[in-house]
């Protein structure tokens, strides 16, 4: 009696400490629209959501109060006339940039926090970026790197212990 009292104690608290992950991808499928978007993704801040998504000529909007996404090695991009806009949510684990917006892609990210990634941020050629108090730390390369013909705004962010370097523009010639 008293070995299977223990196995049910260890079965329980053992399934306590397991993270259930619900992986982004289908957090987009599920999105319904709303507020003006083609997918409104609210993330609940006591889950962990894990991967990418990459999307072409939608509208999206990702919100939160402090969702975690695991992008485990993989990355969030807009690609050509991708809308992005991203708010209150960490990032961490992209072997590339955790959010990466091609070319005509715009967007606003906002209050959020990039940790552990390649690179934070990565916008591209043609692009329109509003990155507003977002924390960007311990990057392998940039924390944010952009190209040098794109419109951006970026205001009261932070930036430390990027390995590269913080803020990088990329400038043909």
């Amino acid at each position: 009696m008293k070995k299977v009292l223990t196995i049910c104690v260890l079965v329980v608290l053992l399934s306590a400490l397991m993270v259930h992950a619900i992986p982004l991808q289908q957090a987009y499928t599920e999105a319904q629209p709303g507020a003006g978007y083609d997918k409104m993704i609210v993330l609940d801040p006591a889950e962990t959501y894990t991967g990418g998504l990459e999307f072409d000529d939608e509208s999206i909007c990702i919100i939160s109060c402090g969702a975690l996404i695991d992008l485990q090695g993989d990355r969030i991009i807009a690609n050509d006339n991708g809308y992005l806009d991203i708010c209150g949510v960490a990032l961490t684990n992209s072997d590339s940039a955790a959010i990466k917006v091609n070319t005509a892609g715009q967007g606003w990210i906002d209050h959020c926090t990039f940790a552990g990634n390649y690179d934070g941020v990565h916008f591209w050629i043609g692009t329109n970026l509003t990155m507003t108090s977002n924390i960007f730390s311990y990057s392998e390369r940039w924390g944010v790197w952009t190209d040098e013909s794109t419109s951006r705004f970026l205001a009261y962010n932070n930036a430390y212990s990027n390995l590269g370097g913080h803020y990088k523009e990329w400038c043909a010639g």
